[in-house]
């Protein structure tokens, strides 16, 4: 993988895919048994941790509670020997950049977990760090705190002009912030791209799966068209669909996995005047389906459908979604083709669809 000088880049996947090692390597402090880290196209290998321009920040914060916030902050700087009036000067600085130099003289134990947070921030900005390593460093604080930090902490990433790498679970939060998302499983780099590139285009099962709410239904080749297009059957005797077959990856017959996110699913009424109506619907494909249930979830709307096969698939609406379905009724179901994915049939689907 390569990263940009001033990125923002976030690291996900499931538990013990390798985020925290590959950082740890980067960072120094595990070493890798092949391959090369180069910070700036230099070799980093045999390079201690202190002496990467690295600063680092964790879930628990590993700040000193028996010294003062200024304490924290000069600490590492007197143990790498530089003179007073230098760590009094970046202390400063580092100090008023996360707005904590009224605190100075204080002890962290007055912070909640944003402020030990940017306490760490600063320590790392202090020593001199171009490149931030954190783990899961808002995994302490509460949701809601969480949502309206992160874009601080960007923020704050982002006016130093530092290059971060972020291992986190919260997908969310990758795509809230982040520059660039890393993808990865069992020790594998799957793709790497921005959060809309990867949420629009994932190259696998998998990454669809990981990111967002995506349904995936079994089906084959039905057709090969012109253009590059071809009709695709969602198993049998389910609807027919086109997609693009772009660079000709499919072929006649080829079993697939057809796939299309909740949000992209519509839903008519089965008398819906489509010819009348102020949208255009031309590109979207239509076929029908039953409604086994609702639920009103707050901000969304989740609407439970089934084929005439016995295929299920989900579509979420916004919670002032306007509707008076109800189970069993039959509805139009219209998804637009650029919002179908296409995978080839792997060999076993449970795994791929697994989270782990």
């Amino acid at each position: 993988m390569k990263i940009e000088d001033g990125d923002y880049v976030f690291l996900i996947g499931p538990t013990g895919c390798g985020k925290t090692t590959t950082l740890r390597m980067i960072a120094g402090l595990e070493k890798p048994t092949k391959g090369e880290i180069l910070i700036d196209r230099k070799d980093v290998e045999g390079i201690p941790p202190e002496d990467r321009d690295m600063g680092f920040i964790f879930q628990h914060f590993e700040i000193f509670d028996h010294l003062t916030v200024w304490e924290n902050i000069t600490f590492g700087l007197e143990i790498r020997g530089y003179d007073d009036d230098y760590i009094i000067e970046k202390a400063e600085k580092a100090l008023k950049t996360v707005d904590l130099l009224q605190y100075a003289d204080d002890y962290p134990s007055i912070f909640g977990n944003p402020g030990l947070q940017k306490l760490g921030i600063a320590r790392a900005i202090a020593t001199g760090a171009k490149i931030l390593i954190m783990d899961e460093p808002l995994g302490s604080l509460d949701p809601k705190v969480s949502k309206v930090f992160r874009h601080e902490l960007r923020n704050l990433i982002k006016d130093l002009r530092l290059t971060a790498l972020h291992v986190t679970h919260n997908q969310q939060e990758a795509m809230a912030i982040a520059d660039k998302i890393i993808i990865m499983r069992a020790g594998k780099l799957l793709q790497m791209g921005t959060p809309f590139e990867l949420y629009e285009n994932p190259n696998s099962i998998f990454v669809a799966n990981f990111l967002g709410e995506t349904n995936f239904l079994q089906g084959f080749v039905f057709k090969l068209l012109e253009n590059e297009e071809m009709t695709v059957n969602i198993r049998l005797g389910g609807p027919k669909l086109n997609y693009y077959n772009v660079d000709k990856i499919f072929s006649l017959d080829d079993n697939i996995v057809i796939a299309f996110r909740y949000e992209d699913v519509y839903l008519f009424p089965e008398d819906y005047d489509f010819e009348n109506s102020q949208y255009d619907w031309s590109k979207i494909q239509l076929f029908k389906a039953s409604l086994e249930i609702s639920r009103f979830i707050g901000a969304t709307k989740r609407f439970y459908l089934k084929l005439d096969n016995g295929d299920k698939f989900l579509s979420v609406k916004p919670g002032n979604f306007e509707e008076n379905f109800t189970p069993g009724q039959k509805l139009v179901i219209g998804i637009h083709q650029d919002d179908i994915h296409v995978f080839k049939a792997p060999k076993n689907i449970l795994k791929e669809l697994s989270l782990t």
